[in-house]
């Protein structure tokens, strides 16, 4: 019997018995970097085993609880990292995709490893920021419910781009062009620059012991003020998870969370290890205010804001009243959702400030307004402090370094960052988030520096939503029938005795297998489906 249509089956088989044992590398892009991984396949009387590294974070090998070879799809599950992994044989490679956490990188395993493509961001060089492509994706965002939030990119301390996204979705909510964000630990960055006023003053020393002002913190006797100011002092976080947070809804007072921090204790000897630490930043806050002998907000103001121009930035302890709130998108609209009392973060996290002061903060800091230029690069450029600094953090995209800071509250999250070759500083926050900040944060650097990147789908769909496409279909024309269903709200295909293969959905009604050069356009209506594979079109009929 002729058969006329190829289909998966044949499109396949001749790679069904490759041999796939031994080495396979390839690049992750996680698109602020390339990650390589090198996956080891051993074939033994049980079936695969495999080892997977990734050389550029780990020199160990992480065991892979499940490695599967059948019909040319290699298939692996590594519980360790919250990843698995489906990649199809294709001429030389292995061209799939690995799922971490939810998020879906693509990932293609080459016997020898392919030179990468475009590795490395170009830096601007006095070029033109595209602001149209800034703000088709801000657009984007916003049009798909997916964040609310403002932007702001300075060059030479002149701003060059801004936008403020999604407010517009926000119902019954004032706000103008000064209303304030909560900016969360970019605080902390602040709170640090201070502190080394006072070591430029002679107040304070970086070697000072924390026993010299709180000797009744556990290990305070071992603790300098440098291991605080860089995560390595061991202390604890007395904030805890933003759930049902002890800090919301009224100031439970500094004796409280003294106590807590006591109570905590320390997880390791200062210096020997890495861990972020919310109580470590407290106490310098307070020692901040000990030696000014002045309140936070006052040191703020008279060290800071007043020195840069600063007109829309405050203390919590100034009481602001024009503030965004936090919101998160359910049951098809934004929602208030509770925050911190920011009295309870003072100095480490209750600062308000807009996207331009924000970046009138960095720029004025790495010009030379606040501190020494050889005290900002002991800060920056210890070689033993690998991301924190002493409150400044290295941010990377790909071969391009920016300093600055993160901050987030249990429902805002903002990012502030100066790339010191181009000059440029870059401030985002988000009061509403749907799609995760970082991968917002990310997606605004590609367009700034035109890499190509593909725009995040959020267009889902629930097996309920494909059941009208499910069922067996057939013609005279192809001796095969397919059966087309769904699982974990993706649509598959399926040749009777054949492996499944999964359908991609390009447009209303139309999806495509690609490695195979097949289209199906349904017909939920009539219970048709029209087959299209290489020039040549075939109608099914739904049983």
């Amino acid at each position: 019997m002729k058969i006329k249509l190829l289909l998966v089956l044949v499109f396949l088989a001749h790679i069904c018995h490759a041999q796939i044992e031994g080495t396979w590398n390839g690049e992750v892009d996680i698109q602020t970097m390339k990650l390589p991984v090198v996956l080891k396949i051993k074939k033994g009387p049980e079936g695969y085993t495999s080892q997977l590294n990734s050389p550029k974070q780990s020199k160990d090998d992480i065991p892979v609880d499940k490695t599967a070879f059948s019909n040319n799809e290699l298939s692996f599950d590594i519980k360790k990292i919250n990843a698995s992994y489906k990649g199809v044989f294709k001429e030389d490679h292995f061209e799939g995709n690995l799922n971490q956490n939810g998020k879906i990188l693509p990932l293609n395993l080459f016997r020898n490893h392919p030179v990468s493509k475009n590795t490395e961001a170009q830096y601007l060089n006095g070029k033109a920021i595209n602001k149209e492509k800034i703000d088709d994706f801000l657009n984007y965002i916003a049009a798909k419910n997916q964040g609310i939030g403002s932007v702001s990119i300075f060059r030479n301390g002149v701003q060059e781009y801004h936008k403020d996204f999604g407010q517009s979705q926000l119902k019954n909510v004032t706000y103008d062009k000064d209303t304030q964000y909560q900016i969360g630990s970019i605080s902390k960055m602040i709170t640090a620059v201070m502190l080394m006023q006072l070591v430029e003053n002679g107040k304070l020393k970086l070697n000072d012991k924390l026993s010299k002002y709180y000797p009744e913190i556990p290990n305070a006797q071992k603790i300098t003020i440098q291991q605080m100011l860089n995560h390595t002092s061991g202390l604890g976080d007395y904030v805890g998870e933003p759930e049902d947070n002890w800090l919301f809804g009224k100031a439970v007072g500094d004796k409280a969370i003294i106590a807590e921090i006591k109570k905590l204790g320390v997880s390791f000897e200062p210096g020997k290890k890495t861990k972020y630490s919310n109580s470590a930043y407290f106490l310098l806050s307070r020692i901040l205010e000990k030696l000014s002998g002045k309140p936070y907000n006052v040191i703020l103001k008279e060290n800071i804001l007043e020195k840069a121009g600063m007109k829309h930035t405050f203390s919590v302890l100034d009481n602001p009243k024009n503030v965004f709130k936090s919101y998160k998108f359910t049951d098809g609209s934004w929602k208030e959702v509770a925050d911190f009392d920011f009295h309870n973060c003072i100095g480490l996290g209750d600062i308000t400030s807009t996207t331009e002061d924000m970046n009138t903060f960095i720029d004025a800091l790495f010009n030379g307004k606040f501190i020494k230029k050889e005290t900002l690069e002991m800060m920056t450029s210890n070689k033993e402090e690998k991301f924190f600094g002493t409150g400044i953090m290295k941010v990377p995209f790909y071969n391009i370094i920016a300093y600055g800071h993160g901050g987030d509250t249990a429902g805002s999250h903002s990012i502030l960052n100066y790339e010191p070759t181009d000059k440029l500083s870059f401030a985002v926050t988000v009061n509403g988030e749907n799609l995760a900040h970082n991968d917002l944060y990310v997606g605004i650097l590609n367009q700034l520096y035109g890499r190509d990147y593909q725009y995040p789908s959020f267009d889902t769909k629930s097996d309920a939503d494909l059941e009208k496409y499910a069922g067996e279909y057939e013609t005279k024309e192809i001796p095969i029938p397919l059966t087309i269903f769904s699982k974990d709200g993706i649509l598959y295909a399926q040749g009777k005795g054949q492996p499944e293969f999964p359908l991609e959905n390009i447009e209303k009604n139309k999806y495509r297998f690609e490695q195979a050069d097949i289209v199906m356009l349904f017909m939920p209506e009539s219970k048709q489906m029209q087959l299209i594979q290489k020039g040549k079109t075939y109608l099914l009929n739904k049983k």
